[in-house]
């Protein structure tokens, strides 16, 4: 099972809402000797004890179905653990004396509620969330009420309530983007992978297909047996399919640079065709590796499409520096049967090898194609776009 950010974060707030429940169990405890004598001599032993048991059974409960679930509890848990907060606050007004509503466990109620305020990071809605806080917080207050007499406790029941109002939302708000943060973590991992495979799909994409274009024509064309170019070509791209099976770097798709060079290079690999390479006005023009290797590889699948289908008469490839001296330009140009550019998918070639894959260069590349009259590719990079590379 995959890892899970966000579940390990419900797992931690889960972890987080245990703590608080066991912890006011064990502040409980203690108290309960000293108020075994008020229970004796209260009016109602039976409220009293009853709330006792109450409240020791709702936070044995509310954390064993935590642990067990291994999340905050679910709404319906923690409405009833709401009101059961505010029945123990207004019962604690008949089972409480007034002066141990403060300062002391033996009225338990001021804690268990501020225990209850930290465990409602399971319900989602704000506004429920809100109402269940202030119904707290009203509960908190009726059950304080009797006890201020003079400003000193007054600003002693005061502070009691905001401990409830700012601990409260600052447990929900805090569990919540816990969660959140898992959450998003969750999706990125998801959208990391999914590059990662979209990628390593274009990369497989780029390593097979002049590969397979080359076997193909090996099997089918019956000058391949001895021609020794075609031969040449089909040994290169073996060599970098053999590279990304083993998971190497790719072998260099030409040793120039200069793009006069690359052109040149590309033209004398398709000398079987009708094919006459102008490249004198591009010799000024230095290609970063990757460009020229991005570059090699595009006019080998153009030229493959040629030689597979074009059935031309005449292939010119050219090759110049803008007019101006802002960038370079690459065109391929065929008198072949062409195609209807609105009605024709590029194959994988055009779309992988060429376009994309140059576009990724900051190379833009332009198809257009008449039928019966040949096909012209023109692929250019301004200077603009070379010097943010």
């Amino acid at each position: 099972m995959p890892h899970s950010t966000r579940a390990a974060a419900v797992r931690l707030v889960a972890l987080f809402v245990v703590g608080m429940r066991l912890a006011t169990l064990a502040q409980m405890t203690p108290s309960l000797l000293a108020a075994m004598p008020a229970l004796s001599q209260a009016d109602r032993p039976w409220l009293t004890g009853a709330t006792w048991v109450l409240a020791t059974v709702m936070l044995v409960v509310i954390a064993a179905v935590t642990m067990v679930k291994q999340r905050p509890p679910p709404m319906a848990y923690a409405v009833l653990d709401v009101a059961v907060a505010v029945t123990l606050l207004i019962v604690g007004l008949w089972t409480v004396p007034v002066e141990l509503r403060t300062g002391t466990w033996v009225g338990f109620q001021l804690g268990y509620a501020l225990s209850v305020s930290c465990s409602l990071p399971a319900v989602r809605s704000r506004w429920l969330w809100m109402f269940l806080l202030v119904s707290l917080a009203v509960a908190e207050v009726v059950y304080i009420a009797p006890t201020v007499d003079g400003l000193a406790d007054l600003t002693g029941a005061v502070s009691t309530c905001l401990t409830l109002l700012i601990l409260g939302p600052l447990a929900w708000f805090g569990c919540r983007t816990i969660v959140r943060i898992g959450t998003e973590a969750d999706e990125a991992r998801r959208y990391a992978a999914a590059a990662a495979k979209a990628e390593e799909e274009h990369r497989a994409r780029l390593a097979i297909h002049n590969g397979t274009a080359m076997m193909r024509l090996l099997v089918e064309t019956d000058a391949a047996d001895g021609h020794g170019a075609l031969r040449s070509q089909a040994e290169v791209e073996l060599n970098r399919m053999r590279a990304y099976l083993s998971g190497q770097a790719p072998p260099p798709a030409s040793d120039a640079t200069n793009l006069a060079a690359v052109v040149t290079a590309l033209g004398a690999e398709f000398d079987d065709l009708p094919i006459t390479v102008v490249a004198d006005l591009a010799q000024e023009v230095a290609l970063p590796r990757a460009l020229a290797d991005d570059l090699a590889a595009a006019l080998r699948s153009l030229l493959l499409n040629v030689r597979q289908h074009a059935q031309a008469t005449r292939v010119v490839l050219h090759a110049a520096d803008d007019e101006a001296g802002s960038g370079w330009e690459v065109t391929l140009h065929d008198d072949g049967i062409g195609f209807e550019p609105s009605t024709t998918a590029y194959g994988v070639g055009l779309r992988e090898v060429v376009v994309a894959q140059l576009a990724r260069s900051g190379v833009d590349v332009e198809i257009s194609s008449i039928p019966d009259l040949g096909t012209t590719v023109t692929l250019a990079q301004t200077a603009a776009v070379e010097e943010t590379r």
